[in-house]
């Protein structure tokens, strides 16, 4: 499955560019930091036009996976309907199994690089400096530790065994995802979400599923092995991303990378806290498509639907490169937070209610189109004005966003060498999200309702209180919070509560 720590090995479109890279998030409500979870591979990913393979099925559990593997089952409430195969690797040969092999790329691979490179840069994420296939490869080997792979169903580790136990809680993760294959198929359902441009809300859904049994397993371990979970889970964050940023992963596609992981938890959380573990199974025989469904939770609770957008027309001397997709309300958001205040940001992507995407090329350029429906009246005038102030801070002539009627559609092309750098921080504008979003689940799981939750959560991280709280997050995430700023926080909650309570 693609995902920020089992990922493509092949680049895809704009959400599809996946690796392992560690970002830090505060849970403000019970005031710790929560640290970066290790690295899995990235993972052969399938599409729909993915051939299903049967792998043998192992007549007896490793003995090094089985204790591990019987705590899972019990911790994700499903049983494993066979053994899962698994195999052992040293370092080089596991990290080169994890990385690209430039040489490998088919001529279609290649294309879909320079069109995925060119949408990030279309839209200011990436610079004409960065080479997208060695930021993908240097990331997906940074800090790896195991990868399950649905279409051989079958779970690598580095190493010769589970002396570490960082690499025991990373195979916890990975037998979640075999229990999902087991119980769901996740071919099937991989192929199913291409087919209905959801491969982003899936990922994050199998992703969250499988942080949450991970974090479960890691809280079964004695004090001393938590101890040395924290120590070697530390030491291999600060190791993977010595290296990403050596090798030059940029903040913008850092983000792309651990989305799914820290934004599917915050939804899984907030499905359990109403519909338990039940819920969560009926989410994986029915996944949600828009990807609203974890930037703004409340949409999945509240069964809310999305409106179905008309492909952009494409003018005189345009030429379609690849088929039509999604923009999506994550990357709206990451987008307009690149530019304009994360407020301003937020409240766009909350307002998204569907889009339609297409790239072309015009004299020698490659663009992207996308037609955005909002929620209301309001949702579309709050769209539009967003994305009419981040056209114009990019490179003059290379975007613009034009309203008809209840629709506004941004066009903007490839500037190549005359991009722009990145004004704001991207990962400190993906933790006001990720804030958000961890809040409003764990809001749910106190009793509030979802409306009551939602409200109170987006007040809260654009209250001045919390801004202490989001650049410490952001510029030192291993540092405590300031206790003083906590209290202020937990204060100001409590206000914003009873206010969202009355409205």
């Amino acid at each position: 499955m693609r995902s920020a720590r089992c990922g493509p090995t092949s680049p895809g479109a704009l959400r599809g560019v996946i690796a392992a890279v560690l970002v830090a998030t505060v849970l403000v409500v019970s005031a710790v930091v929560v640290s970066g979870i290790p690295a899995e591979a990235a993972s052969t990913s399938t599409s729909s036009t993915t051939t299903v393979t049967t792998a043998a099925v192992p007549a007896k559990w490793d003995p090094r996976l089985k204790p591990i593997a019987d705590k899972v089952a019990r911790l994700r409430k499903l049983d494993f309907e066979h053994p899962v195969a698994a195999e052992f690797l040293g370092e080089a040969a596991f990290r080169k199994r994890v990385s690209i092999d430039r040489g490998k790329l088919s001529k279609q691979d290649q294309r879909s690089v320079e069109r995925s490179a060119a949408q990030l840069r279309a839209v200011g994420l990436i610079g004409s400096d960065v080479d997208l296939v060695d930021a993908v490869s240097s990331a997906q080997s940074a800090g790896v530790l195991a990868y399950y792979d649905p279409k051989t169903q079958k779970i690598t580790v580095k190493g010769k065994d589970l002396h570490d136990v960082s690499t025991r809680v990373t195979v916890a993760h990975e037998l979640t995802h075999a229990l999902q294959d087991q119980h769901f198929d996740l071919q099937k359902l991989d192929r199913q979400a291409a087919a209905a441009h959801g491969s982003t809300a899936l990922q994050t859904l199998v992703e969250g599923d499988a942080v949450r049994t991970e974090n479960a397993y890691e809280r079964t371990l004695s004090p001393a092995d938590q101890q040395a979970y924290d120590t070697e889970n530390a030491a291999i964050s600060a190791e993977a991303q010595a290296e990403t940023t050596a090798k030059g992963v940029p903040d913008s596609l850092t983000v792309i990378f651990q989305a799914p992981y820290a934004l599917g938890q915050s939804m899984l959380d907030a499905v359990l806290a109403q519909d338990g573990t039940a819920g969560v199974d009926a989410l994986f025989r029915h996944p949600p498509r828009a990807d609203a469904a974890f930037v703004t939770p409340s949409t999945l609770l509240e069964h809310r639907t999305f409106q179905t957008v008309k492909t952009p027309a494409l003018e005189a001397g345009e030429k379609r490169s690849g088929k039509p997709d999604v923009f999506g309300s994550l990357s709206l958001y990451q987008v307009l937070a690149s530019r304009l205040d994360d407020a301003t940001a937020l409240s766009a992507a909350d307002a998204w209610d569907g889009d339609s995407m297409i790239t072309f090329t015009d004299q020698g350029k490659t663009c992207l189109r996308a037609t955005f429906a909002g929620k209301g009246t309001k949702g579309i005038s709050t769209i539009t004005g967003a994305l009419t102030q981040w056209a114009a801070q990019v490179p003059p002539g290379t975007a613009t966003a034009r309203r008809a009627g209840d629709r506004v559609t941004l066009t903007a092309c490839d500037p190549g060498s005359a991009t722009t750098a990145i004004p704001n921080s991207p990962i400190r504008s993906f933790l006001s999200l990720s804030n958000r979003d961890g809040l409003y689940a764990e809001l749910v799981q106190q009793g509030l309702r979802s409306g009551e939750a939602a409200c109170s959560a987006d007040d809260l991280v654009r209250d001045p209180t919390f801004t202490p709280i989001l650049d410490q997050s952001s510029s030192d995430p291993t540092a405590e919070p300031d206790p003083s700023a906590i209290d202020a926080v937990r204060t100001r909650l409590r206000e914003i509560v009873a206010q969202c309570k009355v409205t």
